[in-house]
């Protein structure tokens, strides 16, 4: 563990020669100090304004502290970190070492601004649910004593969500409400001893009561410009608000036109909606859907492996689980996700997925999809992040870099030969129109452009069935940005791989390249592929 002292020694030392021993003991002040703090927002990759670390045993299963005192703390930590981050930036340094600077001061200021701007922690009960329900997650795969820990200390933490929530927007209170009902379902069916179940469906009725009772507002969106910055620098595009639109449109206008194209060639005088919902779709198998894309994993890794994008070792050595997400969590999940727990050597990751029960077939694209969350998609990024060698970028991940890596590892499989069909194409490009039209979404609602009952008509119109419409725009309005990160993304590593392999077309050369250097920013990533080698 670092020194918690040595940020303000040198601060008040000298700052204008910060060597690098002494920024790497700031950086591990940094993590080590959020970690204790925010125990489980540091744990988890749910939460993306946070880096990722883990707290020393003796305080791993404290809940996080949100308590004004506490952030006013953490605030003034911050500040004094992001002084020392800039006069060691200021320096001649050389690139590998600009680049980690450069990626610890992009998280301070975005953990700044998150805390001190946007507010989810006054604004949204549904951040203090998913905090509970991940943290009792982490608590019950770690044993007895410390799932005990935390549902002791539980009611607690529910308390300080209830002092903490202030002007709380009716869109978030009602998502909160639902997520609420769902969480205590989930902690009646662990059957818990009556004295550890009874203060918390106290705290949770107090929960819940505080929320029907108290006063809401109706609106529930960031100001424009706290959106555009947002956008710009906490998801990573470094685009202005006209440069986001036109990508946006641009996409939807090319993947739109190709889709059509496609329905004319493969089936004339139907729509493309209906061709797409016509594709074959897989039985679920005896095992369930569980199943099915367990098989789907080793079948995708076994050809990365043949094609050199891993390793036998990594195949046994960092495994991915399929599991149901939690009902708890639904309302503000997808119907996919993919998790790993900070750690290095990393030890394995987990695939979130609806179960059968929930699902009337499987869509056509469940192999892209699992692309995806999987190889060569979010499991090996991350798996490649906690191997760095670099301990500062096994810490830290960005939306555009993480969502834009998922979308493009997709197309390198077409470029690879895994998937070589007309029918995987229009799936690909069906699923590349989709991530537009929700960024899209996405940034007119928080643009103020268009409103959630215009964004769910204009989802349904272009295909997509209206309960779930609804959903998803409601489910993207507590995270303001996100969306754009997939499509603006996957076009900045579409650009890079293209001007890549204009002398030999290598995807495996591109990926392997791309996925040593961690989750760094776009233009010292550019720098370094240019130099090849």
């Amino acid at each position: 563990m670092s020194n918690p002292n040595l940020s303000k020694q040198m601060i008040k030392h000298d700052t204008n020669h910060i060597t690098p021993i002494e920024f790497a003991s700031i950086a591990e002040d940094f993590f080590d100090t959020l970690a204790t703090q925010f125990p489980v927002c540091m744990e988890s990759d749910e939460f993306h304004f946070f880096p990722q670390a883990k707290v020393g045993p003796c305080d791993r299963f404290n809940w996080d502290d949100f308590r004004p005192d506490a952030l006013k703390r953490i605030i003034e930590r911050l500040h004094c970190w992001g002084q020392q981050i800039e006069s060691y930036l200021s320096s001649s340094l050389p690139l590998d070492q600009a680049t980690d600077a450069d990626m610890l001061k992009r998280v301070v200021q975005t953990l700044t601004e998150q805390i001190t701007l946007v507010k989810v922690h006054e604004t949204q009960p549904t951040f203090y649910l998913t905090i509970a329900g991940i943290g009792l997650s982490q608590a019950f795969a770690s044993g007895p004593q410390a799932m005990n820990s935390r549902l002791q200390s539980l009611p607690e933490f529910l308390d300080q969500a209830r002092f903490n929530l202030k002007r709380v927007p009716r869109l978030f209170r009602d998502l909160g409400i639902d997520m609420l009902d769902k969480q205590r379902e989930w902690l009646n069916s662990l059957s818990l001893p009556i004295g550890l179940h009874a203060p918390i469906d106290e705290a949770l009725h107090r929960l819940d009561d505080h929320l029907q009772r108290s006063p809401v507002v109706e609106d529930f969106l960031t100001p424009v410009s706290l959106y555009e910055r947002i956008a710009s620098h906490h998801m990573g595009c470094f685009l202005t608000v006209e440069e986001i639109a036109e990508a946006l449109d641009q996409e939807i206008i090319e993947t739109r036109s190709f889709l059509e194209q496609f329905a004319a060639r493969l089936a004339p005088g139907r729509k493309w909606q209906q061709l797409v919902e016509d594709l074959a779709k897989p039985p679920i198998p005896v095992g369930g859907v569980t199943e099915l894309y367990q098989s789907t994993i080793h079948e995708i890794a076994r050809h990365c492996f043949e094609k050199g994008l891993i390793d036998q070792n990594l195949l046994q050595d960092c495994p991915v689980m399929v599991e149901s997400i939690p009902a708890y969590m639904r309302p503000v999940r997808s119907n996919a996700a993919y998790s790993m727990p900070p750690g290095c050597p990393p030890c394995g990751g987990t695939f979130f997925i609806l179960e059968a029960e929930e699902q009337e077939s499987i869509s056509a694209d469940y192999r892209l999809l699992t692309a995806h969350e999987t190889y060569p998609g979010h499991h090996l990024l991350d798996t490649c992040r906690w191997s760095h060698e670099r301990p500062i970028r096994r810490h830290i991940e960005f939306p555009i870099f993480y969502e834009g890596w998922a979308s493009f590892a997709e197309e390198l499989l077409f470029d690879t030969g895994f998937f070589t069909t007309p029918a995987d194409r229009m799936l690909m490009v069906k699923r590349r129109f989709w991530r537009a039209m929700r960024g899209k979404v996405d940034f007119d609602i928080h643009t103020r452009r268009c409103t959630i009952e215009d964004a769910t008509e204009r989802l349904v119109s272009a295909g997509m069935g209206s309960q779930r419409a609804r959903a998803m725009v409601r489910r993207y309005c507590l995270k303001p940005g996100y969306q754009l990160a997939y499509t603006i993304g996957r076009q900045r590593f579409r650009q890079f791989y293209d001007a890549f392999c204009r002398q030999e077309k290598d995807p495996t050369g591109f990926a392997r390249r791309v996925l040593e250097q961690g989750e760094i920013g776009f233009h010292q990533l550019e720098q370094i592929l240019q130099q090849g080698g």
